[in-house]
């Protein structure tokens, strides 16, 4: 409680300073150096996008509200003019290096607790892009992860399982921060216009293939304006019903890594456009113009992995912009997301010492999300203010392959404040809310279920400022509070409870 105490009061002083020393906020960007534009162009606050930012990313990063953006230095033709390359190395490089706090408590069935604590000076992430359109119509992205430090469990520890650590004399340990060396994390190739010109309208329809992120409304990944990734696009059944670590259950890291998460990135191909009904597509520099952006396609559903289970998925969205006011809906379904390693190596069977929970048979896991989404922004009314909102409805047929389903609902609301020009003030509210589930009464082929009743709601608060020093330099003041709860746990109620806070210098360039 002291370490906390310190901690928040750490973080007024650093409020304080933000307040202090505001300046304008003024530099060009690595990835505007092709076009000398201006970050604020495409970001409402580095690296969030806005409207525009959209619309340049929708054309494969040559055209900025519909008007075809020149390189201020001309590109090299190639095959008589059918391909180009960017005179200037289409290379950026972001980097972010900070002090992080974690504390983590837990409460299991029977009433113990046990505390952790950690604390790191941290190389958070240093990343590598390479983004460049080649012609008229083919775009390349990449994205290079270098160096990455975090907590063991990035976007918390959380279940049954979690709770239950509270007797493992393990859970009383300092948190120990742990460092990653990727080489490749995103990758994608974009054909802009895909029918001859004069067919169809101008980005009306474009294809996407390679390993990207979902076409969720708020990026789960780099363009996310808080640190603390949202929870409903993290959570599996497994992570809010399992009594053993999934580490544990799915002792094969392979197996773990491709079970299906939304924010991560997925092998994938897309077809996207954007439309302005009624209208042309330079007409999205005016507020007034409505527009319409869909995606739609399908994908293996093991995040970056090749396909273990032969199931293909599909996902899609649909989005209306008008006046600042963005209103979409986003839907996936894939019609099993374990395969047979998983189901087999978590099995009861396959796990005499009692840490697996599948029944071991080869019963598909059906799954599905949906949910709409809202922007608000304010800033076109010269209000510098926006609301950023998600919900997503969740139900898997399966999760422990004794026929039965298990659904969950979740979602997030963040309130983004420009204070001044360089200074951003924000706030986000996460929750989920898990249906009873119990398959203790169930049998499968003489082995019975072993799950318990579980009754799972999980919350987090963040809150933060981040000073732009320069449009793509910024110093970051964060603090988290996130709970999870088994409402349904006897006789103790099992519940994580974990405070996060980070303080980080972020440049790219």
């Amino acid at each position: 409680m002291r370490r906390t105490v310190v901690l928040g009061l750490a973080l007024m002083v650093w409020t304080g300073a933000l307040f202090l020393f505001p300046r304008d906020a003024s530099a060009i960007p690595a990835f505007a150096r092709r076009y000398g534009l201006s970050c604020s162009a495409c970001h409402s606050a580095w690296p969030a996008l806005n409207a525009a930012g959209w619309s340049f990313r929708m054309s494969g990063y040559r055209r900025l509200n519909g008007r075809d953006l020149e390189p201020t230095t001309k590109d090299i033709e190639l095959y008589m003019g059918a391909l180009s390359m960017p005179a200037i190395p289409p290379l950026a490089v972001t980097a972010s290096f900070g002090f992080d706090f974690q504390q983590i408590k837990r409460t299991d069935s029977d009433g113990n607790k046990a505390t952790q604590v950690g604390n790191s000076l941290n190389a958070e992430a240093i990343e590598l892009f390479v983004a460049a359109p080649l012609g008229k119509h083919l775009s390349v992205f990449t994205e290079f992860p270098m160096f990455e430090t975090h907590a063991p469990a990035n976007d918390g520890p959380t279940g049954p399982a979690e709770a239950n650590a509270a007797t493992d004399p393990g859970s009383r340990r300092d948190i120990q921060f742990e460092t990653e060396s990727p080489t490749f994390e995103k990758g994608k190739g974009i054909w802009n216009t895909l029918l001859p010109e004069g067919w169809l309208p101008t980005d009306s329809l474009n294809i996407v293939v390679g390993v990207d992120e979902l076409p969720l409304a708020f990026s789960p990944e780099g363009r996310r304006l808080a640190t603390r990734p949202y929870l409903v696009y993290r959570r599996r059944a497994l992570d809010l019903l399992s009594g053993t670590k999934l580490d544990d259950l799915l002792p094969n890291g392979s197996e773990a890594d491709h079970l299906l998460r939304l924010g991560e990135p997925q092998i994938l191909v897309e077809l996207n456009g954007l439309l302005v009904p009624g209208g042309n597509l330079t007409d999205l520099a005016k507020p007034d113009t409505l527009s319409l952006e869909y995606h739609v396609g399908v994908t293996n559903g093991s995040n970056n992995n090749a396909d273990p289970n032969r199931e293909k998925d599909f996902f899609g969205r649909l989005a209306m912009r008008w006046w600042g006011v963005t209103l979409g809906v986003f839907g996936y379904y894939s019609p099993d997301i374990y395969d047979t390693g998983q189901r087999t190596d978590g099995s009861i069977a396959g796990n005499p010492s009692g840490e697996g929970i599948f029944s071991g048979a080869e019963r598909h896991n059906e799954f599905y999300a949906v949910g709409p989404d809202l922007t608000l922004n304010l800033e076109p009314f010269d209000i510098p203010v926006w609301i950023e909102a998600q919900a997503l409805f969740n139900s898997e047929s399966n999760p422990t392959g004794f026929d039965k389903r298990f659904s969950w609902w979740g979602g997030f609301a963040q309130l983004n404040w420009k204070v001044v020009r360089s200074l951003v003030a924000y706030g986000r509210y996460d929750r989920i809310e898990g249906d009873h589930f119990d398959d203790t009464a169930a049998t499968v082929g003489g082995v019975s279920g072993t799950t318990g009743t579980v009754k799972p709601r999980e919350w987090m608060a963040v809150g933060g400022l981040q000073w732009y020093v320069l449009e793509n330099l910024k110093l970051v003041g964060e603090y988290s509070r996130r709970e999870f709860e088994n409402h349904a746990s006897t006789p103790a109620q099992q519940r994580i409870q974990e405070d996060s806070f980070t303080i980080r210098a972020s440049l790219g360039f």
